[in-house]
């Protein structure tokens, strides 16, 4: 599966520590829009490129990106424009897209269908179930992720080692 990934599931990742974890996600394509890098801090931004140099990140093609769609969407809707870009990308390639932003999540789940898009919540339950993380360690994550500033619902201690998603 190819998987864009906005700038807020990113940086809630990278706050945490795990953004390399979910690049080792079997099965799964991590990709990254160029105005969602752009959206990211330097130091965020560092380790995106060290993961793209490493081939465990890639960027999406300028062929990709639709201008008429993506202004389509700006026109239509006020939500960053990482996340419509990724959205058009999405809709163009048949990709799925990670968000960790209300908004944009409503707006993919309508225009993408809600099996393509998830949070990076999610992410971190795909890495436990994947044994890349033990489920203690997912939780630790989440709560830097809020930590540090992410808008992250209230969970249980246990909640990524059940069977539940997000």
């Amino acid at each position: 599966m190819r998987l864009l990934i906005d700038a807020c599931a990113v940086i809630n990742l990278y706050n945490c520590g795990m953004l390399a974890v979910v690049c080792d996600l079997p099965e799964i394509e991590i990709t990254m829009s160029p105005i969602v890098v752009s959206e990211c801090g330097l130091d965020c931004v560092a380790e995106v490129m060290e993961l793209q140099a490493a081939g465990r990140i890639q960027f999406v093609p300028d062929e990709e990106i639709s201008p008429d769609r993506f202004l389509d969407l700006v026109n239509q809707h006020d939500i960053g424009d990482g996340e419509l870009e990724s959205i058009a990308v999405c809709e163009a390639t048949n990709s799925s897209f990670c968000t960790d932003d209300r908004a944009a999540r409503t707006l993919a789940s309508g225009l993408l269908g809600a099996p393509r898009v998830m949070g990076s919540l999610r992410l971190l339950k795909l890495a436990v179930e994947a044994s890349l993380l033990k489920c203690t360690d997912a939780f630790a994550g989440y709560v830097q992720m809020r930590d540090s500033g992410g808008f992250l619902p209230p969970l249980e201690t246990d909640f990524f080692c059940m069977g539940d998603q997000v």
